[in-house]
């Protein structure tokens, strides 16, 4: 795919780059290309363009590196989040791999080359599907992968075990989370003209930037005796060791005319402030020489609708105005467990062109249409409807060079 800057028997320098310009026709919601990147309306270069390089250094027959730095619009702007991956590699065999450093986390199909848009159909990724894994797309760790031809296929199998950050932002501002004991495992099947993939991640968090301490407050108010539900409250928002589980299941098939891709992907949380969702896509692109048209559909939504805002328990001695006091809290939970509700569905159209064998052009159009207070893929800046329709306008040009 790529043309190399520098070739030599040790060195190989790749790179790749996105220049590419958004509309957003809502006053009332900034679109991010994923959670990671700041909100943007109106007419913007930042949310799609970045410029990237790569460097393969092999320094014996069984070892290498490769370090990855991409240069984009991000929350976290420090100089070592430019660094998408870096790490060591021993290759035992054919069929053996061993990595250590930070790499990109198996758990789509993307996970390799999300940064270089010449090698996929749209604009950007589906974000229902994409932006919700966005926290832990890369980790700081080790992995192994086995590969060996099966049948008239092959077979990759991949486990990783790390720890990760990231800053990413809903609704309002952003805020800092940070992962430990991050386990991925994936297992994916190539035959012919199609490919099967499965992925599980498991962590927990260590970190939380975002306060709690309006609930804390509330709580410290009233004693036990007076509140016992409040310490269940509490342990309800606390996030230390909450555990988050990623499901992933995908499909492609290309016959160089018709290419289809799906992925779902199933997120069970431990923590209430990160709901249990389940979201997912479906692109369907018709190639014609230089041309390709494609279509996508894409989804995600809470699977729990209405965790209760209820405040727990209350002593049955508690005098009538203590308890209507805790009960006053109820739109302050509810607030809370509402900031980071995602649930809407876009219609992607498009068309992608090949201008040479290192550029394409890309044109595609997102109508996106969310539910209320379902807005957490979304910086708010107005108070939008209880139904609300965005129309996303986005004109790329990816290279390789």
């Amino acid at each position: 795919m790529d043309v190399a800057l520098a070739d030599t028997d040790m060195i190989k320098l790749n790179g790749f780059a996105t220049l590419g310009a958004i509309y957003n026709d809502s006053d009332d919601l900034g679109f991010h290309t994923n959670l990671k990147t700041p909100a943007r309306s109106g007419f913007s270069f930042a949310p799609d363009s970045l410029i990237g390089g790569q460097a393969n250094i092999h320094f014996a027959p069984q070892w290498d590196a490769v370090v990855q730095a991409v240069y984009r619009d991000k929350q976290d702007s420090s100089l070592l989040n430019y660094i998408d991956v870096a790490f060591l590699r021993y290759t035992l065999d054919s069929r053996w791999e061993i990595r250590a450093g930070r790499m990109n986390t198996d758990i789509y199909f993307l996970s390799e080359y999300r940064s270089v848009g010449y090698a996929y159909l749209w604009a950007r990724p589906p974000a229902e599907f994409y932006s919700k894994v966005t926290s832990v797309s890369q980790f700081e760790g080790a992995d192994i992968m086995y590969k060996h031809s099966v049948g008239h296929g092959f077979l990759q199998l991949k486990a990783g075990f790390g720890e990760s950050d990231a800053r990413i932002a809903t609704t309002g501002r952003a805020y800092d989370i940070d992962f430990t004991d991050v386990l991925s495992t994936s297992i994916s099947y190539q035959q012919d003209n199609w490919q099967l993939r499965a992925s599980f991640l498991d962590t927990k968090i260590s970190d939380f930037s975002a306060s709690l301490k309006s609930i804390d407050d509330a709580i410290a108010l009233f004693p036990p005796s007076i509140w016992p539900g409040g310490l269940e409250l509490r342990d309800r928002f606390d996030f230390v060791g909450k555990k988050q589980q990623f499901y992933g299941l995908g499909y492609q098939y290309d016959n160089d005319l018709w290419l289809i891709q799906s992925e779902v992907g199933f997120i069970n949380s431990e923590w209430d402030l990160e709901r249990d969702t389940v979201s997912g896509y479906i692109s369907v692109g018709y190639q014609l020489e230089d041309l390709t048209y494609f279509a996508t559909l894409s989804a995600v939504k809470p699977t729990k609708n209405n965790l209760s805002d209820s405040v727990g328990e209350i002593s049955a001695g508690a005098p009538v105005a203590v308890v209507a006091a805790i009960q006053s809290f109820s739109p302050l939970i509810r607030d809370a467990l509402e900031q980071n509700v995602i649930k809407q569905h876009t219609l992607s159209f498009g068309a992608k062109w090949m201008l040479s064998p290192s550029l394409v052009a890309k044109f595609q159009l997102d109508y996106s249409a969310i539910s209320e207070n379902g807005h957490a893929l979304w910086r708010v800046y107005n108070e939008p409807n209880a139904r609300e329709t965005v129309t996303v306008t986005s004109f790329n040009l990816n290279w390789v060079f």
